[in-house]
Order: structure tokens, then sequence, then C-alpha cells
């Protein structure tokens, strides 16, 4: 009696190896409306991100893979009230490394969903700077400076769509973020002048759920090559 086998999905096929990147751009200009002429806010903010990812089937639906990341970010905040300015930066850099499995579910052969359980470290160095002048009262003027340093660990899963363009190629977005999280972060003063009880240790925990449902430029975009 012949048996029947159910066809394979030809795009997930076991030892089959990928690689694919994420892009994340984000870039605001803010300014408060609501405040009168000489009580102004301005919010300035620029970020840049790459994300190389490499990961291999282990068998047709499951894949297992490795991802790296790298983040710039520069923000710039300048109060001004009744005539005094203080004017906040901070510029930091973040690089992780994040292991996953994968767990694709095919609606169709070309297009699907996926759930991504993984691990995720990320190391953050960066810098902070706040400055406080007013031209009536000099005396009063006042600036610090810090250098920060943290450490993350993740556990998480993100969950999104994919789609086949041809054999090799596939873009996907991601709609489901889920993490919980492990911070450690270290501040030390730089201004040589400033008392050493300034500088401090901090932990912390704290759970993300973001739920996406319009693509933006702030989201991160997606391309998988498929050998």
């Amino acid at each position: 009696m012949p048996v029947a086998y159910a066809q394979e999905n030809p795009y997930l096929v076991a030892e089959r190896p990928f690689v694919g990147g994420g892009l994340t751009v984000r870039i605001t200009d803010l300014e408060d409306a609501n405040n009168s002429l000489t009580n102004q806010i301005t919010d300035e903010s620029s970020s840049f991100g790459i994300s190389p990812t490499y990961g291999k089937f282990i068998s047709n639906r499951w894949a297992v893979g490795v991802s790296l990341s790298i983040t710039s970010t520069d923000e710039k905040r300048i109060s001004i009230q009744n005539g005094s300015t203080r004017t906040s930066i901070n510029n930091r850099t973040t690089i992780g490394i994040t292991p996953f499995f994968r767990r694709f579910i095919p609606i169709t052969e070309r297009f699907g969903a996926f759930l991504q359980p993984q691990l995720s470290y990320a190391y953050q160095i960066g810098s902070i700077e706040d400055k406080f002048s007013d031209p009536s009262d000099p005396a009063n003027n006042t600036g610090s400076s810090f250098i920060n340093q943290g450490h993350r660990i993740g556990l998480g899963m993100i969950g999104g769509l994919y789609y086949f363009i041809n054999r090799h190629f596939s873009l996907e977005t991601n709609l489901l973020d889920l993490n919980f999280a492990y911070n450690i972060e270290n501040r030390e003063n730089t201004n040589s002048s400033a008392p050493p009880d300034n500088d401090r240790e901090s932990s912390w925990s704290n759970l993300q759920i973001n739920l996406i449902n319009q693509l933006r430029l702030n989201q991160i975009i997606v391309f998988n090559y498929y050998f």
C-alpha cells in the first residue's frame, strides 16, 4: 500500500544556512509649542543601529543562530526658563550579542509567521553632560559631566512575519517584543572638583512588552539571504 508524504516547504529546509541584517534609524527634533517665548524646551535625538545575523536550520521549521548589534544614540535637550538655560547632552554606544532559536510557522509557501525565544547580553558606554547658565547671575552657573558604563542581560521572545521574495531573499517585520532584563550601571563623575559621592552604582530589572502594528522609521527592517 503506497504511503503519502506531506510536501515539505521548499524554503524551510534542514541544514540550510542564512545571513541577514537589521537597520534601525530614528531622528527626532521636537519643540514644546505650549511654552511662551521666555520658556521653551527643545529635544533633539538621533539613533543608528545595525544587527547582522547568522542562522541555520536544524530541522525543516526550526533554526538556531546568533545576532550582533551595534547602536549609537545622541540626545540633546535645551530648556530656557526666564532667561536661564539648561543644556543636557547624552551620548551612548551599545554593543550586544543574542543567541536564539527560531520557529517558523508557514501560512503559505512563501509567507508565514515566526517566534524567536532568545537570550541577550549588551554592554553600554556613554557620557552625560549637564550645564546651567544664567546671564543675570553668573555666580550660579554650574556644570557636571559623567561617564556611564552598563551591562544588560535579557531573556525574551520576538515574533513577526516573513515573506520570501524568491528562494534566496526574504523580508521580515517584527510585531512582538517581549523581554525581561537585568541591568547594572556605573556612573563616574569626570569633574575633578566634584565630590566623590556623586559616583554611584545601581541595578534594576524590568519587563517590556512592545506590540507593533505599523511600519515606522524607528522600527527594525530585516532582510535575510538563504543559501
